[in-house]
């Protein structure tokens, strides 16, 4: 099991997910067979205006009584309406993931848990106090000990929480968006490092996964056109911090991208920054067939992602 999959396991995980994008929520019912995951159930609804904003330290749920109704008839459109236990991967912006390196090894989770706090209060800039945080501990890295950290406000995510008992789910695990979406990198059958791309309304989120551990999440914020620029820049900085800490050159070799990016001009820019071209997969590389439907992969990929977790 790698160390996402174990940040991100629960025990008995369900097969069932939903998942919220910029604008529209989801849920699937996961199946699988003879190597690759199918749609046993999915349903996505377009999420008007004025109902949900994601925000890191602003309330999200603007309308609540309209969000619970679009959710239950989500998961009644699904066929899940019965279905109780449910993993959730929440809007991106709603949460956000740290990789936090360690100068010398804690003597105590006592002197961790301090450590930590106020490394997450500089860059959060609010009290530990206020925050909901998730650590997992990766291996070493250039003699330093390092910690896979997901931070949200606790007023954040008890807005969530509030919706979720209010239609009857137990939300075992609530976890960013990007985390849902880069689980795939797991499943794509390829050694080495792999980095997903998902754009959002504000630019895009990236996560690098080497040897099944995330080693590098970014969050870019710009213009759609500015993009792949961007993407460019973010590969160009993972390749220099690599070749500065391991004189190591960069292996990238598969790349994900999800959402309002050319796939084929992103792997274009990864290229160049890299000097490798990475291969591209796809929803249909995990044995979905959405040809022809409405339904994009992007809508599902993190709840699908999520849901995976039943058979890790």
């Amino acid at each position: 099991m790698s160390v996402l999959q174990k940040y991100l396991f629960t025990p008995h995980a369900p097969n069932t997910a939903a998942g919220f994008t910029d604008d529209s929520f989801s849920v699937v019912d996961l199946g699988r067979g003879r190597g690759a995951f199918s749609l046993a159930s999915s349903a996505v609804t377009e999420l008007p205006r004025g109902v949900l904003s994601a925000s890191f330290d602003e309330p999200n749920i603007q309308n609540r009584d309209e969000l619970i109704d679009i959710m239950l008839g989500t998961v009644e459109a699904a066929g899940l309406r019965n279905k109780k236990r449910w993993s959730v991967a929440l809007p991106e912006g709603a949460a956000r993931t740290l990789i936090v390196a360690l100068e010398s090894k804690p003597s105590s989770r006592k002197e961790l848990s301090e450590v930590l706090s106020w490394k997450i209060e500089r860059v959060i800039a609010a009290p530990a106090s206020q925050l909901r945080v998730s650590r997992q501990r990766l291996s070493r890295e250039a003699g330093q000990e390092r910690y896979l950290v997901t931070v949200a406000h606790e007023e954040v995510i008890a807005e969530y929480e509030d919706i979720f008992e209010a239609i009857g789910w137990q939300a075992g695990l609530i976890a960013p968006r990007h985390l849902g979406e880069a689980q795939w990198l797991a499943w794509a059958d390829s050694a080495g490092e792999g980095m997903m791309i998902s754009a959002n309304r504000l630019g895009f989120s990236g996560v690098i996964v080497k040897g099944g551990e995330p080693v590098m999440v970014r969050v870019s914020t710009c213009e759609p056109e500015a993009r792949i620029d961007e993407l460019h820049r973010f590969a160009l900085y993972y390749r220099d911090r690599v070749e500065e800490s391991s004189k190591a050159a960069v292996e990238m070799n598969c790349l994900l991208v999800l959402g309002d990016i050319d796939e084929n001009e992103a792997q274009s820019a990864v290229a160049d920054a890299l000097g490798n071209r990475p291969r591209l997969i796809s929803a249909a590389g995990f044995g979905f067939d959405l040809a022809g439907q409405p339904i994009k992969f992007e809508q599902l990929a993190a709840a699908a992602g999520l849901a995976t977790m039943a058979w890790q």
